[in-house]
């Protein structure tokens, strides 16, 4: 019984990850082409190194939240004790708070690292990479949260 308890733990976990996975290549992609100078229209000057990137964040997060929610919805979890509105609703606040805690991370690790980055077998570019670490730490806090609160029977 321990068993098949911890099977299924593992099973879940596994693909919330490869859905985190699905849901991180939508949002890095769309925080790069965002972060691109000539992306985003030029009355958005604050869009810039400085401040974070705060538009391309908040968009680019928006995207990974949106299919993070349908990826875990159809793959991961089973309908937890509440209404889909209420789900939905429990989803997006948790969402938006991950949303400030990624962009914070993201502005940190990019305030430090700003030329790419050597990782032996490839060079990454320093928004990707700050992204990728920022989703990566996120994440972790995510499943928990999402696991307790949202999706629990």
């Amino acid at each position: 019984m321990i068993a098949g308890v911890i099977n299924r733990h593992k099973k879940q976990f596994s693909l919330f990850f490869i859905a985190g996975i699905l849901s991180a290549i939508i949002e890095i992609s769309l925080m790069k082409f965002l972060s691109l100078p000539s992306a985003l229209p030029d009355f958005i000057s604050f869009e810039n190194r400085t401040y974070g990137y705060p538009f391309s964040n908040m968009l680019s997060t928006s995207g990974g939240i949106v299919s993070n929610y349908y990826f875990s919805i159809l793959f991961v979890f089973k309908r937890g004790k509440h209404s889909k509105k209420r789900e939905i609703t429990y989803f997006m606040i948790l969402s938006i708070i991950t949303m400030l805690m990624s962009w914070a991370l993201f502005s940190l690790f990019h305030s430090f690292i700003y030329q790419p980055v050597n990782l032996i077998v490839m060079t990454v570019g320093d928004i990707v990479f700050c992204k990728a670490s920022a989703i990566f730490l996120v994440s972790l806090i995510n499943y928990a949260a999402k696991k307790k609160f949202i999706f629990s029977s």
